[in-house]
């Protein structure tokens, strides 16, 4: 499968900061939808995780449109913080990363850092099934299918669960 210009849509990026260091998350959208529909989305999307994860403190947001190559600052107009409890310095690399395909078989992925724990409790397989904040989110991304898309600029079809785990490049510089 060929490679798609990472510009092939329109993506909202939502810079936050947890545990110490800052972060960007990603929401791509849709030619149907509007830069005020995808900040709602992914407000609604923070607010589902809860304490899914650690107390994340939004630092602003940027624009990418369609076939742009550069970002641009934009207010952020949902909440200030998501999330609760402090996250300490190492939580800064736990991430909860949920996963989908569109019909043509691009993944799609929207991940966010300061995860409250990097274990489930049904067999340690860094793999949270969907419930609690995590079937919330999960409907937040389902509910919003004609707004929020993969690469390709189609609808994701996302799996129902979220993975969980300490990023490399995060752990190692956090040493």
């Amino acid at each position: 499968m060929a490679a798609l210009p990472s510009n092939n849509t329109g993506v909202l990026f939502v810079d936050y900061s947890v545990g110490g260091e800052s972060h960007t998350t990603q929401f791509r959208y849709s030619d149907g939808s509007s830069l005020i529909d995808i900040k709602d989305v992914a407000d609604q999307f923070f607010t589902a995780l809860g304490d899914a994860i650690k107390e994340i403190t939004i630092t602003g947001a940027r624009h990418r449109p369609k076939d742009e190559n550069i970002t641009l600052p934009v207010t952020w107009t949902g909440a200030a913080t998501y999330g609760t409890g402090s996250a300490t310095h190492d939580q800064s690399a736990w991430f909860v990363d949920f996963i989908g395909r569109t019909a043509a078989g691009r993944k799609a992925r929207i991940a966010v850092f300061g995860a409250a724990s990097f274990e489930d409790n049904i067999g340690h397989d860094y793999r949270l099934p969907a419930t609690d904040q995590i079937s919330d989110a999960l409907d937040v991304l389902n509910g919003n299918s004609d707004q929020l898309c993969g690469i390709d600029n189609e609808v994701v079809v996302w799996y129902p669960y979220a993975n969980v785990g300490v990023n490399a490049y995060w752990r190692n510089k956090i040493r």
